[in-house]
């Protein structure tokens, strides 16, 4: 309905039906989704899902490469909201720029049985992106959104099996690892990448990760380009939900693009870690170039 159509039926004035509906947004009550009337993308989609068995992608129009993660992002947040199929939902999130930006727009205020968990320990690396605006975007889930309990990065292997072993944080590990809908972000091995820039990772070893065949991450945990999971000691000091584990959860959906993120989105889906595809009509060109 219209505006207009809107007021005559409820015996108000169209200005007043302005306001409630801006009002109804902003405190997440409705959202509005823009369809793009683009067949390219349609088509890009039906393409990448068959190349990669996947179980469904969603590519976003082409836009200008600044504004590529929060298209992505607002996309996930729009995918998430249209296949909720449960009441109650657990969703697991990663960390970094496009997935707090995924929360930003994600609205789940009417939707009391949705829940939140991380899927990796070291809640600042979580924080960092989300107090760069004025909204802490994870205060909408009040009480719903379940962390693990500990560092993300800890300084021997032995720490890391014992604080592993700790009733609470295996719990809130093997909760994690049955969420409903995951949803990662795919790293580039880079300097500018989401991990080093929290600063779990130098430079130098970054490079060394290069030699050892690293093209890409997911939570940490760095892969080569057929996809398999590099055997370094760097892992073994991680808190996090293990890369294997991914393959055999419900759905875990991946977000990524620029053409930086290519070769690491690829091996990513060689490697069978996400479920699901959300990227940029670019990048999804991109990833069917010389396959």
């Amino acid at each position: 309905m219209t505006q207009e159509e809107i007021a005559n039926r409820l015996g108000i004035n169209r200005v007043r039906v302005i306001k409630i509906l801006d009002k109804a947004r902003r405190e997440g009550l409705v959202s509005f989704h823009v369809n793009s009337p683009y067949a390219n993308c349609l088509e890009l989609e039906k393409q990448v899902t068959e190349r990669w068995n996947l179980r469904d992608a969603f590519i976003t129009p082409e836009i200008d490469l600044a504004m590529v993660n929060k298209s992505i992002g607002a996309a996930c947040a729009q995918y998430i909201e249209m296949n909720l199929r449960n009441k109650d939902t657990l969703i697991g999130i990663g960390w970094g720029n496009t997935v707090s930006l995924m929360l930003r727009y994600l609205s789940l205020r009417t939707r009391e049985g949705v829940s939140l968990i991380t899927l990796s320990g070291g809640l600042p690396a979580y924080l960092q992106y989300a107090y760069k605006e004025d909204t802490n975007p994870l205060s909408k889930f009040n009480n719903r959104f379940h962390i693990i309990p500990s560092p993300l990065l800890v300084t021997s292997a032995e720490t890391c099996r014992s604080i592993r072993h700790e009733p609470e944080i295996a719990r809130v590990i093997h909760m994690a690892e049955l969420a409903n809908i995951a949803v990662v972000g795919i790293g580039a091995v880079s300097a500018d990448a989401t991990f080093a820039s929290f600063g779990y990772i130098t430079a130098p070893d970054l490079e060394i990760l290069r030699k050892q065949g690293a093209v890409g991450d997911i939570l940490g945990q760095f892969y080569d380009k057929d996809g398999k999971i590099l055997d370094v000691q760097y892992h073994k000091l991680l808190i996090a939900v293990k890369l294997e584990k991914l393959k055999n959860m419900q759905h875990v959906i991946g977000i990524a693009g620029g053409a930086h993120k290519i070769e690491a989105i690829k091996s990513a889906l060689r490697g069978g870690y996400v479920h699901s595809l959300i990227t940029d009509e670019r990048t999804a060109v991109g990833l069917l170039a010389h396959e």
